[in-house]
């Protein structure tokens, strides 16, 4: 009994002290643990990358001189290339970022695991979190802009119209046109932005982005334009400097004109205000049935001169308003009056094929030729204006007649119009 008894209380002993060494082994791996945690709690747990760097076991200042030392130094050193053509233009990386979150993320990467508990600590310690981070650049935008602007200045061009050159013995040659070029500033801008923010430690290749401009008027659409389909011209040789410089300007506004098949002219949306910041002159022009001096005096005779260039091309839709009082450079009902914002002299090309208009003046004379395609000449308009004179007033009934091969095939009315005669009119060229 004595010795089952000496048995229990050797057992008791022996599991009292297993338990006490188990507590004992506890109390010494959690201290243990404990002084692990605390030197890493300076620390940035093993296995965390910054931009593929391992910056385990490393202080942030550490962090911060490593990262600095193996990545940014050599980032800044690098340079973006924008090619254009066989043009290359180069920038700085350190002009063109701003900022970095170099900081930002490794605060974050310090901080991640230190809320855990001490066992899970010691396992991230142990065997590595693989946790990974990139850094986020600012880019300078006001130097980007400053960049691309100077790209932009060198490489835009305009297109260039297609244009008819009359050569000797009435010859056409046309001029080819040439495409314009634009460099698609907001898309390179961004496409600068999105590689500068990624942190590419290399150098940036960025082909620029082109937008292609087609000229307005295009040779391929001047082909068909092989002859003068009509003409006409009005002197201006008792017209002042004054008048005569605002007959220049207005003609060279029209010059080189280009209408498709179905396209709209307006005599005041081509010319523009006429303004003495566009050159235009104070010189007589008719208002109501009198005459007096205004900005742009004389332009009536280049929108009438083209009337009836326009006339004799046999084109329909013609929107015309003729003065009050006569005027010496065309025929009675010949005439277009124009005035800026309200009265205007419009056409639409209802022809079946382009048409080129040339404007010049010489030795005081004003000359409009319409060029179009020569299937056209196979008719031939002739303008009359019947004149009665009833109460002192001029009524005016105009008719074109056409002619195919010699003979009368149509004859079309055109405007019945109304005059005050006046004396000054006749003699001074208004």
């Amino acid at each position: 009994m004595k010795e089952k008894y000496r048995v229990t209380i050797v057992f008791k002993i022996l599991i009292a002290q297993f338990i006490l060494s188990f507590i004992g082994l506890i109390i010494g791996c959690m201290w243990g643990l404990n002084i692990e945690n605390k030197k890493w709690s300076q620390l940035i747990y093993s296995d965390i990358k910054i931009v593929d760097i391992d910056l385990g076991g490393k202080t942030k200042q550490e962090a911060r001189d490593t990262i600095k030392i193996q990545y940014i130094d050599a980032l800044l050193n690098n340079k973006l290339y924008v090619s254009v053509d066989k043009k290359t233009y180069s920038a700085a990386k350190s002009d063109l970022i701003k900022s970095c979150d170099m900081n930002k993320v490794i605060d974050k990467a310090f901080d991640f695991g230190k809320n855990l508990s001490i066992i899970e600590k010691h396992k991230l310690i142990k065997t590595g979190s693989r946790k990974k981070y990139r850094l986020n650049f600012i880019c300078n935008d006001d130097f980007v802009k400053v960049f691309t602007s100077s790209i932009e200045k060198e490489i835009n061009k305009k297109p260039v119209n297609a244009a008819i050159e009359m050569k000797a013995k009435g010859e056409i040659k046309i001029d080819a046109d040439t495409k314009g070029y634009k460099i698609q500033e907001e898309k390179l801008h961004k496409y600068i932005v999105d590689k500068i923010k990624t942190g590419e430690n290399d150098d940036i290749h960025i082909k620029a982005p082109i937008e292609k401009i087609e000229a307005a008027i295009t040779e391929a659409e001047l082909s068909s334009i092989n002859t003068c389909i009509s003409s006409f011209s009005t002197s201006f040789d008792s017209s002042s400097s004054m008048r005569a410089n605002n007959i220049d300007i207005s003609v060279k506004a029209i010059n080189g004109k280009f209408l498709i098949p179905g396209e709209r002219f307006s005599f005041n949306e081509v010319v523009g205000a006429r303004t003495k910041e566009l050159g235009y002159m104070e010189a007589p022009v008719i208002v109501g049935k009198k005459i007096e001096s205004g900005i742009g005096g004389g332009i009536c005779q280049v929108s009438s001169t083209l009337y009836n260039a326009i006339l004799k091309t046999g084109i329909q839709d013609i929107e015309r308003t003729n003065h009050t009082i006569p005027s010496s450079y065309v025929g009675f009902g010949l005439d277009a009056t124009v005035d800026w914002g309200s009265i205007d002299f419009k056409f639409t090309n209802t022809l079946d094929y382009p048409i080129y208009i040339e404007a010049y003046t010489k030795n005081k004379n004003l000359s409009i030729n319409i060029f179009s395609n020569s299937n056209l000449n196979k008719k031939k308009y002739i303008i009359e204006n019947n004149i009665n004179e009833d109460d002192n007033v001029y009524k005016v009934n105009v008719t074109r007649k056409t002619y195919e091969s010699g003979m009368l095939t149509n004859s079309e009315f055109i405007s019945n119009d109304e005059y005050t005669p006046i004396v000054a009119a006749s003699k001074k060229g208004y």
